[in-house]
């Protein structure tokens, strides 16, 4: 969606800084007399499509507070700000599309930092390098909601969530969300899977439909999750079904818990194919409940398909590994157990060959790791990764591959999402590694202050998309940055 043209406004919205920790980083300098090869602060503009707001996020890594002097678009207006250690703030001013910008942000101790451009929604050289557009929210119109009557129609849902996103062989982009019709609750609450697709880079996108519902309002489907066999162009629609009495927490184990169900499109999208129960391949004597992890699934460089599933043991501990495909999708198994007293997870292979397991643990504080050599297993004791900060929140570590018709490649390249704090889900930051993992120097704050659940992937033209949370109802929104916007 393009910036909406509206007369521009002299007034300037203040974000409080958000007083949570970041993980510190070593990132390039970012100017100003005597700047050390790893500055601790940053400054960078954004454009949110949906309401052509111009945004500058203020980033503070020190470990003291800072205080950040900006002269406004407009030049006739200071602000002043203090930003918390370890944490960020925001600035926003209402601009009409094409609007010329020049903002100045200085602290003590000499960093300088001025940002010019022109308030657009595509990512020109220059600046802004990252633009946001509201895919779904509270206000939007799901087309085909499923009634209590059984009959379709076109509403709203009460609440929002869950995003799961993938990019097709052709360079579609696919974003679903849980539409939660009647409020927060998880399944087996009546959810209904809606989807969205742009075929422009997320310049525009699609009217909202629903794809995946339970047939009845007394029961859900939801916790999405997108995976394209690269070699066939066919993308696969992970989802769960929770009938009554059989959330994750609240099984019948009568009748085997939540349902693993797929649905499957070789059209990018457009149409999708029956549902598949896929259950009975993959459920093991000792799993008393499962559910498959949302956001995505991959392809490794062998073609196997792997999609993050978590699971309830009989002592009621979760753990995570994959459902494991080598036949294209015709038949699914599933994986050894890749942790414990984790929830969900994804799935990366690193240059090596070797398949990482990036985990939300249930007691939060930060992600962990381990490593199998196909996905499948057997697994390596897992191992915290304390440079990964995570308050136990669902996140995401790609390759950074751009979608392509073939067995994909490997890369010592990834990318990693989450809510970069130890406690409550804030600061949606983005990181770079170029070591397989070992390390993540470059990094930016996404979305400052609330954030949740986000999913990555790299775009058709080499950018990133984030498709992320926003709080409890602040709706899911598509971020598309460079890679040259992480410092």
């Amino acid at each position: 969606m393009h910036a909406p043209r509206r007369r521009a406004l002299a007034v300037c919205t203040v974000l409080a800084a958000a007083a949570t920790a970041l993980a510190p980083a070593a990132v390039a300098a970012d100017g100003g007399a005597g700047a050390a090869a790893a500055p601790q602060l940053a400054a960078r503009t954004a454009v949110h499509c949906s309401d052509g707001r111009l945004q500058l996020i203020l980033e503070n890594r020190s470990d003291s507070a800072r205080t950040f002097t900006v002269t406004g678009p407009d030049g006739d207006h200071r602000y002043t700000r203090e930003v918390p250690a370890g944490g960020s703030g925001q600035l926003e001013w209402t601009r009409p599309a094409g609007a010329h910008y020049t903002l100045e942000t200085t602290a003590p101790g000499g960093f300088r930092r001025t940002e010019s451009g022109t308030v657009d929604c595509g990512l020109a050289q220059g600046t802004p390098q990252l633009n946001t557009t509201r895919l779904f929210g509270t206000d939007t119109v799901f087309r085909g909601l499923l009634g209590a009557d059984g009959k379709e129609y076109d509403g709203t849902a009460k609440s929002v969530r869950i995003p799961a996103m993938a990019v097709t062989n052709d360079g579609t982009i696919l974003a679903a969300a849980d539409a939660r019709v009647d409020g927060s609750s998880d399944l087996p609450a009546n959810i209904q899977v809606g989807l969205r697709r742009s075929t422009d880079n997320g310049a525009t996108w699609s009217e909202p439909r629903i794809v995946a519902h339970a047939g009845s309002t007394d029961s859900g489907t939801g916790d999405s999750s997108l995976l394209v066999d690269r070699e066939t162009g066919r993308v696969f629609l992970f989802y769960n079904h929770g009938r009554p009495g059989t959330g994750f927490f609240e099984e019948n184990p009568a009748d085997g818990g939540q349902r693993l169900m797929y649905m499957t499109s070789d059209d990018d999208g457009a149409t999708w194919s029956e549902p598949v129960d896929v259950t009975p391949q993959v459920r093991q004597p000792d799993w008393k409940n499962q559910f498959a992890s949302s956001g995505h699934g991959i392809q490794t460089d062998t073609g196997r398909l792997l999609q993050p599933v978590v699971h309830r043991d009989t002592k009621g501990t979760t753990r995570t590994g994959n459902l494991v495909s080598d036949d294209h999708g015709k038949t699914w198994r599933a994986g050894a157990a890749a942790g414990t007293d984790v929830n969900e997870s994804k799935a990366v292979q690193r240059s090596t060959g070797e398949i990482v397991q990036n985990m939300r643990h249930n007691s939060g504080g930060a992600r962990y790791y381990a490593t199998s050599p196909d996905g499948e297993g057997p697994f390596t004791a897992m191992t915290r990764a304390a440079a990964l900060p995570d308050p136990g929140n669902n996140g995401d570590e790609i390759s950074f591959l751009e979608p392509a018709a073939g067995t994909p490649g490997r890369t010592r390249t990834a990318l990693f999402s989450n809510t970069a704090t130890t406690s409550g889900r804030n600061e949606l930051t983005l990181r770079l590694s170029e070591d397989d993992g070992a390390s993540w120097p470059r990094q930016a704050v996404v979305k400052s202050g609330p954030a949740g659940y986000s999913t990555l992937a790299v775009l058709r033209d080499g950018t990133i998309g984030d498709l992320y949370e926003v709080g409890d109802t602040g709706g899911i929104h598509f971020a598309r940055l460079s890679r040259d916007h992480l410092d």
